[in-house]
């Protein structure tokens, strides 16, 4: 009966007492935080991992502490981060017995500028003789330009070029680092990439038998099985296309120390050591070289081969200083806590804790907030701090009756359904078509819980340069069934659609793991049962086993999440070459037309000529109707009255970050943006 009492008593006490606490506390942030954004959260604290960020929340964090190379702004354009110009340029590299020979080879081009300069025609730049070898530099990337100047020189004694893969069961770092250390041969070797822990592609300029005999030698001595070396190609000059970036002046750290390329240098070696599943991952591991230049102002990087799209794996990619880097070689999550790295961005962490975290801007204006993020915040709490004006921020969205209020963030992802093109029902593009007539994404969304967004047509994020945002086909069932029955497919007395040959049935395989995904495919089983098609669900138990799934092709539909990158390359999902066991076009068309688009897209360096070749992709492309896109998924913030937001919230696409509350856009709009300089001679 005491205890009773006691509770009766002591609960509106209790809250009473907190809500003392809350208005104080928050009060007190205000006075001492003058201009600042009170957020509150259920979620607990991030470790602000900025290459691996669990949660939306988490990843907005970090952009305003960390800073990339190459931002995406809020239209969708490329713009500077930490830097300010690119280009893209060509170099082409020949062996020669001798300097004298690399010098004849030299003069034989110079002449070749005379009345009518073909060095124009073929956007060749400089020649330069380094011992025995020629460097051709380009201005741009010109595969026929760089044929051509080559056949100046053809005739000469150019040493082979030859491409080998090295392959050993077990790691083969160790005794390589031992063969380039104590092997005389190992000057031989121009090019190494090394392909995971037990491989690597080298190249050699010159004759290789006694190179191979050494590396057999360091790299038998401890194994029990020779290590395998094949030949990959024979060329006759080395030809790799280039990346150069320059620095902005005047970029520092938050702890003072100057932001530099080789901080950006550090940032992409330790990401390729590092198997974390970064967007356009592909791009990074075909880094071949890179150096720091001009007194660390210019980042230099050569690839391994034509691949425009290289661009875009810095794009929103955070850099971290060389000095943290080095000092925590392999970090775990305690060292982003305790010991976070300093980034270069808009706002610098003061105070962190397991409740609560406080940014501050970097520069003094008035226009830039601070940020109290209050972590682990329960529902009782939240209210007490809405009803007394207390928080500008409530994450994830708890009170509802804030409606017209509520923000919700750009779509990392969206669902679609993958079909495989190689089953007996779904081979049939006039099938497809039907079924995407059938499906109803305004019912899924009305119905699903969460914030759903509606989904286009595009291949590509929406929020690109880029993007068309094609119109997906609406909602008609009559249509649909139109379409079937004069495909040959129409319904029988119990609805289902069949051919002479068999019913419209096919399975969908579901990852089993998310709710969304199970209530989205009963929906849609429900909605194709009323065009005629009789849809079995499937469960993937894990990730790993629906991988496997996908690369050996045992799947008819499959509903998928479709991660958002800033990347134009589709070449890995839709073309023939990838269409094969263990290939990742799972779809499984094969179309050559298609291939020749993809492979232009794919080598397209300039990022204004991309709109041109996406819609010309996505004309042949989405007609095959390859996938079908339902939603886009949104997290969601309730900004409270007191919360002042500096820029509009509205659009075709949610474009609303944390970064959208600190004041104007960083560049107006006749500020340049993020673009290509041409290279000048040296």
């Amino acid at each position: 009966m005491i205890l009773a009492r006691t509770l009766i008593i002591g609960f509106p006490l209790l809250v009473a007492a907190a809500a003392g606490w809350s208005v104080h506390d928050s009060s007190r942030s205000r006075t001492e935080r003058t201009g600042g954004v009170v957020a509150m959260l259920s979620q607990s604290a991030p470790v602000l991992n900025p290459f691996l960020p669990a949660t939306e929340l988490e990843h907005e964090i970090s952009d305003l502490v960390h800073e990339p190379l190459i931002r995406l702004g809020g239209d969708g354009t490329l713009q500077p981060g930490l830097a300010e110009f690119w280009r893209w340029t060509q170099d082409l590299t020949c062996w020669f017995a001798n300097e004298a020979a690399a010098k004849h080879a030299q003069d034989l081009l110079h002449a070749q500028i005379g009345e009518n300069n073909r060095w124009t025609e073929w956007h060749l730049g400089t020649v330069r003789v380094l011992e025995n070898r020629l460097l051709l530099s380009f201005t741009e990337p010109n595969a026929e330009g760089v044929r051509q100047a080559f056949e100046v020189i053809a005739g000469l004694d150019i040493k082979p070029v030859v491409y080998w893969r090295i392959e050993r069961r077990t790691a083969l770092r160790q005794p390589w680092d031992k063969f380039m250390a104590g092997s005389k041969q190992a000057g031989q070797i121009q090019r190494v990439w090394f392909d995971g822990a037990n491989a690597c592609e080298i190249v050699v300029a010159g004759d290789s038998q006694q190179l191979l005999a050494d590396l057999h030698r360091f790299l038998d001595a401890s194994a029990e099985e020779p290590a395998s070396i094949n030949p990959l190609g024979e060329i006759g000059a080395l030809s790799e296309p280039v990346l150069d970036l320059d620095i902005r002046p005047g970029q520092h750290w938050h702890d003072g120390t100057p932001a530099t390329a080789e901080d950006a240098k550090a940032t992409l070696e330790f990401l390729r050591t590092n198997a974390w599943p970064l967007p356009n991952r592909e791009a990074l591991s075909n880094i071949q070289t890179m150096e720091s230049q001009n007194k660390g102002t210019r980042l230099h990087v050569s690839f391994r081969r034509r691949q425009g799209t290289a661009l875009c794996v810095l794009v929103n990619l955070p850099i971290l200083p060389a000095a943290w880097l080095r000092a925590h070689p392999a970090p775990q999550e305690s060292d982003f806590v305790h010991d976070a790295p300093p980034g270069a961005g808009t706002h610098r962490i003061i105070s962190r804790d397991p409740r609560s975290l406080f940014l501050t801007p970097v520069q003094q204006d008035k226009a830039m907030p601070s940020f109290m993020f209050n972590f682990a915040v329960s529902p009782l709490m939240t209210q007490i701090g809405v009803r007394t004006h207390t928080v500008d921020l409530v994450w994830p969205a708890a009170d509802r009756t804030q409606l017209e209020r509520l923000r919700f963030t750009p779509p990392r992802q969206r669902l679609v359904v993958l079909w495989n093109t190689r089953n007996d029902v779904l081979k049939h593009e006039r099938c497809r078509e039907a079924l995407a007539l059938a499906t109803d994404t305004d019912e899924l969304i009305r119905t699903l819980p969460g914030r759903l967004g509606h989904a286009d047509a595009s291949l590509f994020a929406p929020n690109l340069w880029f993007s068309t945002l094609a119109k997906s086909q609406p909602f008609q069932l009559e249509q649909a069934r139109k379409i079937l029955a004069e495909a040959g497919w129409p319904r029988d007395d119990k609805g289902i659609a069949r051919s002479p040959e068999r019913p419209l049935r096919f399975t969908l395989l579901v990852p089993s793991s998310d709710a969304l995904h199970t209530r989205t495919a009963d929906l849609l089983v429900a909605q194709w049962r009323k065009l005629g098609a009789e849809v079995k669900i499937e469960l993937a138990p894990d990730a790993q086993s629906l991988a496997q799934r996908l690369h050996e092709h045992r799947f008819d539909a499959v509903l998928l999440d479709q991660r958002f990158e800033v990347s134009w390359d589709q070449l890995p999902w839709w073309h023939s070459a990838q269409a094969k066991t263990g290939g990742s076009n799972f779809c499984g068309i094969s179309d050559p037309q298609t291939d020749l688009i993809l492979e232009a897209l794919a080598a397209e360096y300039d990022p204004e000529q991309v709109p041109r070749r996406v819609r010309e992709l996505e004309s042949r492309l989405l007609p095959l109707h390859p996938m079908l896109t339902l939603f886009t998924t949104h997290d969601e913030a309730a900004a409270m009255p007191t919360l002042r937001e500096k820029r509009s919230t509205r659009g075709p696409v949610s474009d609303w970050t944390l970064q959208t509350l600190t004041g104007p856009p960083r560049l107006t709009p006749t500020a340049p943006l993020f673009k290509l300089q041409l290279r000048t001679p040296e």
